[in-house]
């Protein structure tokens, strides 16, 4: 069984190329990371993804990080590809845009802490009743029950309660052997952060395989329903087939095993250093590339050290054309990579860059059959931006 699939403008911006996704509209009501990314991955694969952000400030992340004239490097990678329309959630005519958006959308997409959603009206249960089709996915950093359920969270809190510190504390085998005698003792373990927003990024691809996977049961069974993930969840879930194994199983009779991290390490040599199997030996005397050579006739698994900059000139990331080149109407010249799925079956999108707050309220609300007039009048009245 089949849904009906909104009607979409072919001239939006969202809407230049294909993709498996093309048809599909999805209301991106998140901000920071988690949610604006899973939304990305939809929008990279040709969903019609409009943003809705607070009228003046937008997405706080449009002012984290690296910048150029006003645009922040992460905003522009995790919100390509979308519309942006400016709505105050928080009035009483920016909920009524919202439902009358959600009625016509696939997907909504929010990562409000629980219940700020109902005490907005806008949670799964409120929409139901007139969006029976819709995918409503939910985002929180801790779960909706419990005593962390209400807190704030941020990837770091999630990388301190799932034990990735535990691992990052536990010092590698030496993979330079002639090192080890000047070293001292270690002191206990020394902690140190995963210096990424990993379980943010994580649960965004989680929750966009969910999103998916709940669109293909609505092809099977002609309704929508709710899809719930957390960080924490999803942080436990990726940690753990390895970093876990020893507290997989209960009782007597088990086997404990070492860290799988502990088979392989860094090696350093003459100009660099390279990441493989324990290979027993000081390779200081080789250089980078030499030593590359050696380790692939051989068939071990290899790799280079690559530094930050290294990355955007390596010859297998230039060769794969992972990175693309495009001008960006306020940020100018910039790099990002692709999409890194490729379907046989369907071109890639042509990609957009990030939209300017507000971008295109007037475009989307017109689509809801309001005039000139009346955006004006909830402009005033502080509804929309």
């Amino acid at each position: 069984m089949t849904t009906q699939q909104p009607d979409i403008d072919p001239e939006s911006p969202a809407q230049t190329g294909d993709g498996p996704l093309n048809g599909f509209r999805v209301l991106d009501l998140s901000s920071v990371v988690s949610g604006p990314m899973a939304a990305v991955v939809l929008a990279d694969q040709g969903a019609d993804v409009i943003k809705i952000e607070p009228p003046g400030w937008g997405d706080g992340i449009r002012g984290l990080g690296a910048s150029r004239n006003g645009l922040s490097a992460i905003y522009s990678m995790i919100n390509r590809n979308k519309r942006s329309v400016a709505i105050n959630l928080k009035h009483p005519e920016g909920q009524g845009l919202i439902r009358r958006l959600a009625a016509d959308a696939d997907v909504l997409l929010q990562n409000y802490r629980p219940g700020k959603m109902a005490r907005l009206g806008l949670d799964y249960e409120s929409l139901q009743e007139n969006c029976p089709n819709l995918i409503y996915a939910s985002i929180n950093g801790m779960g909706e029950v419990g005593p962390y359920a209400e807190r704030k969270t941020y990837d770091y809190v999630i990388q301190a309660l799932s034990g990735i510190l535990d691992v990052q504390g536990t010092a590698p085998m030496s993979m330079n052997p002639a090192q080890t005698d000047d070293e001292p003792a270690p002191n206990g373990p020394d902690l140190q952060m995963v210096r990424s927003i990993i379980y943010d990024k994580v649960t965004a691809l989680t929750a966009a395989q969910g999103i998916t996977a709940a669109l293909l049961a609505r092809e099977r069974t002609g309704r929508g329903q709710h899809v719930q993930l957390s960080m924490l969840d999803t942080a436990i879930y990726f940690n753990w087939p390895e970093l876990m194994w020893n507290y997989a199983f209960k009782g007597q009779g088990v086997q404990y095993a070492g860290d799988l991290a502990d088979v392989c390490g860094i090696s350093e040599t003459a100009d660099g250093a390279v990441v493989s199997g324990y290979l027993g030996a000081d390779c200081r005397q080789y250089a980078t590339d030499e030593l590359m050579d050696l380790l692939a006739y051989n068939e071990i698994p290899a790799g280079r050290v690559n530094t930050r900059a290294q990355v955007i000139d390596d010859p297998q990331v230039q060769a794969a054309k992972i990175l693309q080149d495009f001008e960006h109407p306020r940020g100018g010249a910039m790099r990002q990579p692709r999409n890194p799925l490729r379907f046989s079956d369907v071109s890639t999108p042509k990609l957009q860059p990030s939209a300017d707050l507000g971008e295109h309220t007037v475009e989307v609300l017109a689509g809801l059959g309001l005039s000139l007039a009346e955006m004006q009048e909830l402009a005033r009245q502080g509804a929309i931006g």
